[in-house]
């Protein structure tokens, strides 16, 4: 018999631990968040869309610098620096789409940069990433603004 009330509490406990090691007590993780935002944004098949772009924190020349961005069928049209009040010079590749700020953010977290990620709560889309990096390589990235065109 005291073999049965030693080997019951034991086998309770091992059960216990094996179930709390498979849960996550924080929720879900950020990458699996990351991914429901984004199969949200894509569900949306949103092609024709601005939205305004800044950057801080990078040596860059627009850093701080609000850039509208124009997207036509899923490719930058236009970039406008509403700051300076003057078209953007340069490629049109330069300018992400709400697409390509995913790709960024993925492949941030994947390098161990990615230190914060918010989303548009209608839209799904990345509104602000903190990115982790020597000083000239790190800083935050806004989206804003978001809306849809004809």
């Amino acid at each position: 018999m005291r073999t049965r009330f030693v080997s019951t509490p034991l086998a309770l406990l091992s059960a216990a631990l094996l179930v709390a090691a498979c849960r996550d007590p924080a929720g879900p993780t950020a990458s699996s968040t990351d991914a429901v935002h984004h199969a949200r944004w894509d569900a949306r098949h949103l092609t024709k869309y601005q939205y305004d772009y800044k950057l801080t924190g990078f040596f860059i020349a627009f850093a701080g610098h609000q850039i509208r961005v124009t997207v036509i069928n899923g490719a930058v049209s236009s970039a406008f620096d509403v700051t300076a009040g003057q078209p953007m010079t340069g490629p049109l590749s330069t300018w992400p789409t709400i697409d390509a700020l995913f790709d960024q953010a993925e492949r941030a977290s994947d390098a161990g940069l990615l230190r914060a990620i918010h989303y548009d709560p209608t839209f799904d889309y990345p509104t602000q990433m903190d990115l982790a990096g020597p000083p000239d390589a790190s800083g935050t990235i806004f989206a804003s603004g978001l809306s849809l065109l004809p």
